[in-house]
């Protein structure tokens, strides 16, 4: 209901106004100039509101910046802040105001402190972005690192080896489907990773009506998953790569069995014994749903395209494949990294 004539000519009805304690604009010291356009921005911001350019900012005015964390493509390049672990006990204040900065399910990030491995946190776009809030997340206890997009070169993937041949002293790698050799002392192979890579495929086809929509007659889902080893050597940060589909277990001699997944896993002892004081690391399947936070199995929809379904008809058919390779190759290379 509205103030009467009188009321509102009145000096009293103000009184009803809450003071406003501070002025929400900055100083003008406190606004930040864009070196290519020459705008002025606030100091909330880490790119320039008018082109983009990311900001030169000082110590005093990173204080104001919130970052977005928004979540990355799968083709973007972008940091991880990498949890380093630490056995840190937090209460559930603290571990809200940490989970509400990451934009991370409190129960994801106590999943992941609980595990007490090196993990991914939260993916950032920008360095600079990433560098603020390691520094805020330090100020709470939680101490993180800064890996790279570029560093973990999932572009690159690991050689795979057809063969292993093991010497007294050295070990022979045989490159799938090439004449080319690796040969490293027993000594250079540094890490041994372990794992599985899981492929589900959804097969659709689609009717088009008369009034542009598209209506499901089918689908057809497989999954299928398969084991794998990846190692590195010494000189080679990017690895290769070993499927129990299409490798020679020849070398194995008297101790190859009939399942590949045995045979995977004699590998694997045969590896650890020939080189003793390379990492070994087996948790993959543990961590995974923890890696998803950060690292999300990627889902791709390819279009087959049209498909006669009667006469004078077609329809339209597509393909959903979700799998977890990059996701595998993102932890292996992690791996490589923190030795």
């Amino acid at each position: 209901m509205g103030k009467k004539a009188e009321q509102i000519d009145s000096d009293e009805w103000l009184k009803d106004i809450p003071l406003q304690a501070e002025n929400p604009a900055f100083n003008s010291e406190e606004m930040i100039v864009c070196a290519k356009c020459a705008r002025t921005n606030p100091p909330t911001r880490l790119k320039c509101f008018y082109c983009d350019l990311e900001l030169e900012i000082s110590e005093a005015q990173s204080g104001f910046l919130r970052p977005n964390l928004r979540k990355l493509e799968v083709w973007e390049k972008g940091f991880n802040l990498i949890y380093q672990a630490k056995n840190e006990n937090f209460d559930e204040s603290k571990l809200s105001e940490v989970a509400k900065m990451l934009k991370l399910e409190k129960d994801s990030l106590q999943k992941i402190l609980n595990e007490q491995k090196q993990l991914p946190l939260v993916r950032a776009e920008a360095e600079k972005e990433t560098g603020i809030v390691r520094k805020r997340l330090q100020e709470l206890g939680i101490e993180t690192t800064i890996l790279s997009d570029e560093s973990l070169a999932v572009e690159t993937p690991p050689k795979r080896l057809r063969g292993i041949e093991f010497w007294d002293d050295k070990i022979i790698f045989v490159l799938f489907n090439q004449t080319e050799i690796v040969e490293i002392s027993n000594d250079d192979l540094v890490l041994i990773v372990s794992g599985a890579i899981f492929e589900r495929r959804v097969e659709a086809t689609e009717k088009r009506n008369k009034k542009g929509e598209n209506k499901l007659l089918e689908t057809d889902e497989t999954a299928s998953d398969e084991s794998l080893i990846d190692v590195y050597s010494r000189q080679n940060k990017f690895g290769y790569r070993i499927f129990a589909k299409g490798f020679d277990f020849a070398s194995l001699e008297n101790e190859k069995q009939l399942l590949a997944v045995e045979n995977m896993r004699k590998l694997i002892k045969k590896l650890r014994e020939v080189a003793p004081d390379a990492k070994f690391v087996d948790d993959y399947l543990q961590v995974r749903e923890n890696l998803g936070n950060t690292w999300q199995v990627e889902l791709k929809t390819n279009s087959q395209g049209l498909r006669r379904g009667g006469v004078g008809s077609f329809n339209l058919a597509n393909v959903t494949i979700a799998d977890n390779k990059n996701q595998f190759l993102k932890y292996s290379r992690l791996q490589r990294e923190i030795i």
